[in-house]
């Protein structure tokens, strides 16, 4: 037996070392201090214990009984509504554990002697030895009560003692005994997430006045002891509700102050007609999340006649910045034309925060989009389950709303019914981000024929449209999407109506600049479309009717730079089991361009087997292929007939398209294949009229520049392989600079291949005679000249036949498109330029009325000539003249009008600015 005396802050460190599991040394020692010192000798009758296990295995056990005071009339918000009469307290902790080296006999040894004290002590665990036992002594209304128990996760011996060891976690609550612990509701089980703790809740279900305590818990958490609480207040028709409400006992040893905890209020108010209700949740964090508090909330307010509901976030950024946004929905009858009936208005603004743009797949559930209400959906979700979407996300995906410093979102969106049948709704947002600018509409669309809602018996169509159309500044790309949603049919459920279309343009800044598809279902089947086309699922239906039957069709139509397709197809299939039978129909079409070609196939084919008392027939069929081709026209004919295909050819043979010549092909260029453009640096009163490009050659071209960051840019339709500017090889490195060989340029259509194509541009200068050179090499040295290069169609300026450009790249990289030239930033002079006084100019001010007479002789001190080395200036700070100014603005003054102005001009000296030195005149 051994005997240990502690003070409180010696207390509290054992208890925090045995929630996390650290050893105290060998044999059995135990504590009770039923006040802030005291000692306690147990007579052990057991046999000592000692290392029974090999490898210095240490064994351990440890009694804790610590005296408290905590109240529930300490609690914030609620504790000035109870009573002492009916007051809550906690009046101690008491903690055990063991090695779980110790065996089974030695345990039950351990809790023989136990049992010989007052009874209120736990026992050391008998089947999970080495876990710790907390319980806490309560009193309700000044009675004891039995001890609410709760128990830690495995507590080991800490295998480095001078780091932390990590916080434990609740595995149960199940109470020892008595009616208050009976009713107390098991907990989750423990987590491996720190800042989830598990608690041991006991129900209360008291009512003091207005306050409803419903139940009572305790948990440990960050070498804290929480009571917790959930407690409601009444008043009339309102209630406000607080969860997780408690108080900490800290077990640090420094400071034994309780602190405060509240995880989240509610708010409810019923009073017909009006109903209102919220939320507000402060959300745990975990350590790998960008904050470091995160405060979440929702109201929703209901009356017959309209709905407003509410949901936001506000985080704390462990950067230090700020990140909040908000989202709210109006429903109401806002009437308007029966075509078009507006149902809900809704909007939502986030700062340092940012979207995740939904795929087209995922537009009819992007939360913002669905909104807070229903719209011919039927239940509407609960505010509380959309702000967990947006925030965290579901089924693996990550959440919708995301804090990024910099970043400013906009939405505002309406629901809508059209006619009464189609439920529509909308959504226009905006981000505006420190690199990227992202503008977008999504919408979504769904209409039954009848309308459920009317009861007018099984709806025999239903169709879901969702739609989504996102310009993003980064990738400078519109992207414009469409989309049957898989529940929409025809004629019958079973009947499903599927399909997609996309639109993509690329603009300038964009990795395929000049790109564009628009496709309706999908592509020609010889066509392989680039990596960065969309791909959208064919137009068409699918029905099976049984097991027997099955109708299948599909379509599409595609537009691109280089073709244009379209085609269908139907498959009828009939597998039962003494027959097989199936139809396919279909047609496809391909028309290219640069220079002119197209090819149709058309098809029609049946089949059928049946079963004979041997097995299956063989398979009988009949059909017919037609192809053709042009230009020269030309083509084939297949007839098929019981598994025999006849070919039968007409009009030329299949043959790629001739070349052109240059008179066509040029027809295929801009009427102004080179262009001249303006910049920078125009003046103001030409930037109007001279922004446009000027064609070479066409119109005066004279623009009115500045002298200061002037350039301009020329252009050509017809690419290059190199750039000459004042017969200066200016090409540079090119993109396709692998280092090979240098690009040259092909023709496709006019079959050409290879050719070294040179873009030259000469800058010259008016000399005084009025003719025109090229400017000096002296000069030019400081002019930049930057190339530019832009992708080229394949269709134009592919390598390879005019025929074979669907399954290549549809650009070509690497060639010169133009350049940028910039006349060098002007040179100030080091000191004062000389210009005589006669080449100044001035401008009579217009006829008007002056507050003085015009006739008056200038009078007074004026501006002193000073005359230097044959220049001259005026000198305006001599003594008189500023007390001349100081006498005007005392007069002012005692008018009523105080200047801000120093007689000195010390602050026109202090404060004028020049963006060049001075000009002298020189006399003449």
């Amino acid at each position: 037996m051994r005997q240990i005396e502690l003070t409180k802050a010696e207390l509290a460190k054992t208890i925090g070392l045995v929630a996390h599991g650290s050893s105290f040394g060998s044999g059995l020692e135990t504590a009770n201090l039923p006040g802030s010192r005291a000692r306690s000798n147990l007579p052990f009758d057991s046999p000592p214990l000692s290392r029974s296990r090999p490898g210095r295995c240490l064994l351990f056990a440890l009694l804790v009984d610590a005296r408290l005071a905590a109240k529930l009339s300490d609690l914030p918000l609620v504790g000035d509504r109870i009573s002492p009469d009916h007051d809550l307290g906690i009046t101690g902790v008491k903690a055990v554990i063991a090695s779980d080296a110790l065996t089974a006999d030695q345990v039950k040894a351990l809790n023989e002697q136990i049992s010989r004290l007052d009874g209120t002590h736990p026992t050391f665990p008998e089947e999970s030895r080495g876990r710790a036992l907390l319980a806490l002594d309560y009193e309700w209304g000044g009675e004891k009560r039995t001890p609410l128990m709760f128990r830690l996760a495995d507590a080991k011996p800490a295998k480095d003692h001078g780091s932390e060891a990590p916080t434990p976690k609740l595995l149960d609550s199940t109470p020892v005994a008595g009616t208050w612990a009976a009713s107390a509701a098991a907990p989750p089980a423990a987590t491996d997430d720190p800042v989830v703790p598990a608690a041991a809740w006991v129900a209360l279900d008291r009512s003091f006045g207005p306050l409803y305590l419903r139940r009572l818990g305790a948990s440990y958490q960050d070498e804290k002891i929480w009571v917790l609480c959930d407690a409601t207040v009444h008043a009339g028709p309102l209630e406000l509700g607080a969860d997780g409400l408690g108080l900490g006992i800290p077990l640090n040893g420094k400071d034994f102050t309780p602190s405060g905890r509240l995880d989240g209020l509610s708010l409810s108010f019923r009073k017909p007609p009006l109903e209102i209700s919220g939320a507000f949740a402060n959300k745990p964090v975990a350590a790998d999340s960008p904050y470091d508090r995160l405060i979440e909330g929702s109201a929703l307010i209901k009356t017959p006649s309209a709905g407003f509901g509410a949901i936001g976030a506000y985080g704390h950024l462990k950067s230090g910045a700020q990140s909040l946004f908000l989202y709210a929905e109006l429903g109401a009858a806002f009437g308007g034309p029966p075509a078009f009936r507006v149902t809900a208005v809704k909007a939502g603004f986030g700062y340092n925060s940012s979207l995740r743009v939904p795929a087209i797949d995922q537009v009819a559930g992007f939360p913002l989009l669905r909104g807070l209400a229903g719209a011919g959906e039927g239940t509407p979700p609960e505010p509380l389950d959309v702000l967990k979407e947006l925030t965290e996300g579901t089924d693996g995906a990550t959440a919708w709303v995301t804090p990024r410093e910099g970043s400013t979102w906009l939405a505002l969106g309406l629901n809508a019914d059209v006619f009464e049948i189609v439920h529509c709704k909308a959504l226009a947002f905006a981000e505006f981000g420190p690199d990227d600018l992202v503008v977008g509409l999504l919408g979504s669309a769904k209409a039954q024929f009848p309308d459920p809602e009317k009861k007018l018996g099984e709806p025999y169509a239903g169709i879901e449209l969702d739609v989504s159309a996102v310009y993003r500044r980064s990738a400078d790309m519109l992207a414009v999407d469409a989309r049957l949603a898989p529940d929409s049919f025809l004629l019958d459920r079973s009947v499903h109506l599927t399909g997609g279309a996309a639109l993509r343009l690329w603009f300038g800044g964009s990795e395929q600049p000049g790109d564009f598809v628009f496709t309706i279902g999908g592509y020609h089947p010889r066509y392989a479309p680039p990596a960065h086309y969309p791909r959208a699922d064919p137009v068409g239906v699918d029905w099976t009717s049984g097991s027997e039957l099955t109708v299948k069709g599909a379509s599409y139509f595609a537009l691109t730079p280089s073709a244009v397709m379209a085609g269908g197809r139907l498959d009828l299939r009939y597998d039962s089991s003494w027959a097989k039978a199936r139809i396919d129909v279909g047609f496809d079409a391909l028309v290219e361009w640069a220079p002119f070609h197209y090819e149709v196939d058309v098809w029609a084919e049946i089949t059928a087997q049946v079963w004979l008392l041997f097995g299956w027939s063989g398979e009988a069929s009949l059909g017919a292929r037609l192809s053709v081709w042009g230009p020269p026209f030309g083509g084939t004919a297949h007839v098929k007939v019981l598994g025999i295909s006849i070919p039968i050819d007409f009009g030329e043979p299949k043959a790629g398209p001739p070349p052109i010549g240059w008179e066509q092909f040029r027809t295929l260029l801009p009427q102004h294949p080179l262009t001249l453009t303006p910049v920078e640096g125009l003046h103001p009163d030409h930037a109007t009229t001279a922004r446009q490009a000027e064609p070479a050659g066409g119109g005066s071209g004279a623009w009115t520049a500045t002298a200061d960051g002037f350039a301009f840019t020329v252009g050509s339709a017809f690419p290059a392989s190199a750039l000459k500017v004042n017969g200066v090889d200016e090409t540079g490195a090119s993109p396709a600079e692998t280092g090979d060989s240098p690009a040259k340029v092909h023709i496709r259509p006019m079959a050409k291949t290879d050719l070294d194509v040179t873009l030259s541009v000469t800058v010259e200068e008016e000399t005084e005679d009025g003719h025109w050179r090229q400017l000096p090499a002296d000069q030019w040295r400081d002019w930049i000249v930057t190339t530019q290069r832009a992708p080229r169609p394949t269709a134009l300026w592919g390598a390879g036949k005019a025929d074979d450009a669907l399954g290549a790249d549809p650009f070509v990289h690497g060639l010169v498109s133009g350049a940028r030239i910039a006349v060098p930033a002007p040179r100030l002079p080091e000191a004062a330029a000389s210009s005589r006084s006669g080449r100044l100019d001035h401008t009579p001010p217009a006829e008007g009325t002056l507050p003085l007479d015009p006739g008056a002789a200038p009078a007074g001190v004026r501006g002193e000539r000073e005359e230097t080395d044959g220049t001259g200036a005026l000198r305006v700070d001599t003594p008189e003249q500023t007390a001349l100014r100081k006498g005007a603005l005392a007069a002012l003054a005692a008018a009523g009008y105080r200047l801000d102005a120093a007689p000195e001009l010390d602050r026109y000296a202090r404060e004028a600015a020049f963006s060049s030195p001075p000009l002298r005149l020189v006399h003449s």
